[in-house]
């Protein structure tokens, strides 16, 4: 049996079925959700994301979903920082905090935490925001390179979200990010969680991912990426690179059509969940790895695997 645990967290792929699985703990543990996918966090596009319904929200208490502007990034420190004081209020109420979401990273630092890094000023972060809408990626790529070689060798041209970190850093501190990098992390999410990884089969979550995919151009994805892009939004921010949302972009700028902004948005889905299947493989160490949807005819079984190897002792609602 494993020692007293006193939070749950539910990795794995996008369309795997964690949204679902975590709404079903929280109603017997008394639970509430907390989100671990950077594009969730982001207001104003929650179909093109596949955040939860509103009816889902109203079910349970949810934290860290659609609180930030899709204009602004939103670093690993923060979502941590944001994450900490989210359990820490569950915890106040007499809730489980239940950590679910597809972002690696997200959960890396829940569980390690994070290099301490120097605070950025207001000044600093308007001043690298100039620098994003005055240069190119190229040119924000080489700005980096002469300040932070290191780092730059390791970032692809287009990261513009961690290129613009770096020299966020450099210009508060005089120092490179990848040197802070090796310093010790910390700041880990307390407690004991049951990390759990849901893994179903790759060719049925391809299919479902297919599925969602119409159901979401069915359902009003458009109309959000229409909305940001009526903003002038600067396409190399995060949420502008939600996956779906550059096909439908190229659609309402008469690139391509909307069958092919289907199929390309159906296709980096895929890929993206290959990539997050990677990671969760080699990087996220589950306690309890469940190869199927816990949505599916057996979910009873799912369920009660979960409970069995949660040890702390708990209500249930429905006693």
């Amino acid at each position: 049996m494993m020692p007293d645990t006193d939070m749950i967290f539910i990795a794995g792929p996008t369309a795997s079925g964690k949204s679902h699985l975590g709404l079903t703990l929280a109603a017997r543990l008394n639970g509430a959700i907390i989100n671990a996918d950077s594009m969730q966090v982001y207001a104003d596009i929650p179909i093109i994301t596949a955040a939860p319904s509103k009816a889902e929200m109203a079910s349970a208490p949810h934290h860290l979903f659609a609180h930030i502007d899709p204009s602004k990034p939103y670093s690993q420190a923060e979502w941590l920082e944001d994450a900490r004081q989210a359990v820490a209020m569950i915890r106040a109420n007499g809730q489980i905090p239940i950590l679910v979401g597809g972002t690696g990273f997200y959960f890396k630092a829940a569980l390690d935490g994070i290099v301490p890094m120097p605070d950025i000023p207001p000044d600093i972060k308007a001043q690298t925001e100039a620098m994003m809408r005055a240069l190119d990626n190229a040119e924000l790529h080489a700005k980096l390179a002469d300040v932070d070689p290191e780092l730059a060798n390791r970032l692809e041209t287009g990261d513009t979200q961690r290129i613009l970190r770096g020299l966020e850093i450099w210009l508060a501190s005089q120092i490179p990010l990848s040197q802070w990098q090796k310093g010790r992390p910390q700041g880990q999410i307390d407690g004991k969680p049951l990390t759990i990884y849901l893994r179903p089969p790759r060719d049925a979550l391809y299919e479902r991912i297919n599925s969602r995919f119409r159901h979401m151009f069915a359902a009003g994805a458009i109309d959000e990426v229409a909305a940001l892009a009526a903003r002038q939004i600067d396409e190399r921010v995060p949420a502008m690179k939600a996956v779906g949302v550059r096909p439908i972009l190229d659609m309402l700028r008469h690139e391509i059509d909307k069958e092919t902004a289907t199929a390309l948005a159906m296709r980096d889905s895929r890929r993206y969940a290959k990539r997050q299947y990677t990671w969760f493989d080699h990087q996220y160490d589950a306690d309890l790895t469940i190869n199927q949807f816990p949505d599916d005819k057996q979910s009873d079984q799912v369920i009660n695997l979960i409970l069995s190897n949660f040890q702390k002792e708990f209500d249930e609602k429905t006693c």
